[in-house]
């Protein structure tokens, strides 16, 4: 198993996408309840409100390691590389890289949260600091969504041109020629 998957942010776009509509839902209750002390959160809890940013960053790094874990469990991903017969230099097999792998991820989460943390309120920052709403449309996930599927499409159109060269390779039949 090549390490290379341990991404900084291997949970792609969902952490701010689960805080968004956690975000959302005190507000979406109030409405239906007419609860004032529902009211009152929702409003700090909208964009633009006193708890907002604070809060929305913490849901962040939440969900980021939340669903990175839930994604790569180190104990499936250590019997994996167990069953294999593939290990990590210096670490023996079973629980020591599972253990391994879980301060791996705990790390690289930290890095993942901090990144969409600044995807995320970037551009509401930027929108406070100079009261441009031009970024409200193309915000940070945007990019990180065009950037996501720009490298799936090159990974898919570099698949299919290797498929292609190996198509047109002519391969030496044994059977028919003989060792």
């Amino acid at each position: 198993m090549n390490m290379n998957v341990f991404k900084v942010n291997s949970s792609g776009v969902m952490p701010i996408i689960f805080s968004t509509s956690s975000l959302a839902l005190p507000g979406t209750i109030a409405r239906f309840t007419g609860l004032g002390v529902l009211k009152m959160t929702a409003l700090a809890l909208n964009p633009g409100g006193s708890l907002y940013l604070p809060t929305n960053i913490l849901l962040i790094a939440f969900f980021n390691y939340y669903y990175t874990f839930l994604q790569l469990d180190p104990d499936d991903v250590s019997e994996q590389l167990k069953r294999q017969g593939a290990s990590i230099p210096l670490v023996r097999p079973g629980k020591s890289t599972a253990a391994f792998i879980t301060t791996v991820l705990s790390r690289i989460s930290v890095l993942g949260s901090a990144f969409l943390a600044i995807l995320a309120a970037g551009p509401a920052v930027i929108e406070q600091a100079t009261h441009l709403t031009v970024f409200r449309g193309f915000a940070g996930t945007s990019i990180l969504i065009l950037v996501g599927c720009a490298t799936d499409t090159a990974r898919k159109v570099q698949a299919e041109i290797i498929s292609q060269k190996y198509k047109n390779i002519e391969f030496y039949d044994f059977d028919k020629y003989g060792p």
